[in-house]
């Protein structure tokens, strides 16, 4: 019984251990080296502050001539580009016939689990690309949410001559050199997204 004690309290702490060490960096990845331009910079939705850093890091990549139009796939029908750029501060000048916005249409099948709108997100770029004969895209999310984000785009691409980048951005703030794990609203966010992510490799298809 003393044995099984130790060996169940070893096994908790190792992996609370590696857990700390490389929860984070699991998720996370470089962004992927875009040999051309990329026909869009695709903005995966999330939290208002997030998200305006994400749509922020995919305007810039438009302006710089990385992506030549910018994609925020599935958004509410209420909301448009001058509504992104006084909500979110854009000062970078954009012009509108540069945006694509994709509306959800229709209702998720019921026998879908409620695993966000990743994958619904995956699938309404596809839409999107095939009806504009776009071949190329950088996915732009937060840094904790890119090994699932390229999970969807997998699971939903049949296409093998379509070509993703992915582009993670940290919205932590840069001058804190505190651990990732010192931040228990971050840490909240990273253990969420493991149960996203495991629920992604059984449903995503």
């Amino acid at each position: 019984m003393v044995r099984w004690l130790v060996g169940s309290v070893g096994l908790v702490l190792a992996g609370l251990v590696g857990f700390l060490a490389w929860g984070n960096d699991f998720l996370s990845m470089e962004p992927g080296q875009i040999g051309e331009k990329a026909d869009l910079a695709v903005v995966l939705a999330g939290a208002p502050p997030e998200d305006r850093e994400r749509v922020l890091v995919a305007v810039d990549l438009v302006q710089a001539e990385e992506a030549r139009m910018l994609l925020l796939p599935v958004r509410h029908r209420a909301i448009d580009w001058p509504w992104f750029v006084r909500r979110y501060r854009i000062k970078a000048h954009l012009l509108e016939d540069r945006v694509l916005i994709g509306r959800e249409e229709g209702s998720r099948p019921e026998s879908w689990p409620d695993l966000g709108g990743t994958f619904a997100e995956a699938r309404k770029t596809l839409e999107i690309m095939r009806q504009h004969h776009f071949s190329s895209a950088i996915i732009v999310s937060s840094n904790y949410h890119m090994r699932r984000a390229r999970l969807a785009f997998e699971r939903a691409n049949q296409n093998p001559a379509l070509v993703f980048y992915f582009h993670p951005v940290d919205y932590r703030d840069p001058e804190d050199s505190d651990p990732w794990w010192c931040d228990s609203v971050y840490v909240m966010k990273v253990m969420d997204e493991y149960v996203k992510l495991l629920a992604g490799y059984l449903f995503y298809r």
